[in-house]
């Protein structure tokens, strides 16, 4: 008879567990999501001189820290172990900085603007930037800003 009842507890404290689980995941949706996020979009473009619209080959193509102001950071400590490397433009002058992931486990991580710094000895430093209202998702989900041609003005001789 004792076997039973410690059979029968056994029982319900199992259905219960089980039913709280069956309820964390209906309240999840069951959906699984990685720890690794999007922190900024892979870009896209091409870059051109501004009167002619001749591509410009090598040019230096940058993120800037959220902080930067009209192309100057300001990098703390650790942070150029972060930062990802410049590309240079090819000879179509196109150029791809590649989507940045970042792990969060317990928030939710994301971009809402992202800077972009162009250089070349014989133009005008340029920086601009891409809000979300510039991007759009891969099929993967992977952010995608598609920036176009960005127009360079030759320095003054």
């Amino acid at each position: 008879m004792e076997t039973n009842r410690n059979t029968d507890q056994l029982t319900v404290a199992t259905a219960f567990r089980l039913g709280i689980l069956m309820l964390v995941f209906a309240a999840t949706g069951c959906q699984t999501s990685s720890p690794s996020q999007y922190i900024s979009p892979r870009i896209t473009g091409r870059v051109v001189d501004a009167q002619t619209q001749k591509p410009i080959a090598g040019v230096q193509v940058r993120r800037l820290a959220p902080e930067a102001l009209d192309g100057v950071e300001v990098i703390k400590g650790g942070q150029i172990l972060d930062r990802s490397p410049a590309v240079r433009t090819d000879g179509e002058g196109s150029f791809v900085l590649v989507s940045e992931r970042n792990l969060a486990l317990f928030q939710h991580l994301g971009w809402y603007s992202v800077s972009l710094a162009f250089s070349h000895p014989n133009y005008i430093p340029l920086s601009t930037e891409f809000t979300l209202a510039n991007a759009t998702n891969t099929p993967t989900g992977e952010p995608l800003v598609q920036a176009g041609d960005i127009r360079l003005e030759l320095k003054p001789k």
